[in-house]
């Protein structure tokens, strides 16, 4: 499905913006099959939340698009192979972990021993993907969306446990913690 784009780069006070931001609402609701909810990509919600199609066009005006959200696939576009590879690279994760375990690591060797077991087994679920096939998820950046979601809409730790186990249910051979205490 082609989209346009140019609107998204507009000030959100002009008549064309509102006019692109409504389409687009209006596009992935026709092609959603008009659904009473649909993933808002604004600023704040990021596509971690189903809001009301004009919610979503009013978040879309005052917060703007996501500046991230780049290749619109939770709305209907399809992603050439080089823009998959473009957008997302799962070595992101890695080095995204890395440069922050090296920048708190306190330099006292003693220190660092007792948590280099933990350091290592994070910085390698940063590069091994969530299952076999993967290519748009690590192990790593699945667990901090899930905790990104849990955050953003305020779960308990009871609510977001039943959650984790579902989803060890669901995921191939097991590849979601099933409780909390598990991730932290």
């Amino acid at each position: 499905m082609l989209m346009n784009k140019e609107w998204i780069n507009l000030n959100r006070a002009t008549s064309e913006y509102m006019e692109g931001a409504w389409n687009f609402v209006k596009l992935v609701e026709r092609n959603e099959g008009y659904p009473k909810k649909i993933l808002c990509p604004c600023k704040n919600c990021m596509n971690l939340s189903h809001q009301c199609v004009d919610e979503v066009y009013e978040h879309l005006v005052i917060k703007g698009m996501d500046p991230t959200y780049r290749i619109w696939v939770h709305h209907g576009e399809k992603p050439t192979e080089s823009q998959l590879q473009e957008d997302w690279d799962i070595g992101d994760t890695y080095n995204l972990y890395m440069a922050a375990e090296m920048d708190s690591v306190n330099m006292d060797i003693g220190e660092c021993k007792g948590s280099e077991n933990v350091f290592n087994k994070n910085l390698e679920d940063a590069a091994t993907p969530l299952y076999e096939g993967c290519t748009k998820h690590t192990k790593l950046s699945a667990i901090v969306a899930l905790y990104k979601l849990k955050n953003v809409n305020g779960w308990s730790d009871t609510s977001f446990t039943g959650l984790l186990e579902l989803l060890h249910d669901l995921l191939p051979e097991k590849k979601c913690p099933s409780q909390v205490n598990v991730l932290s």
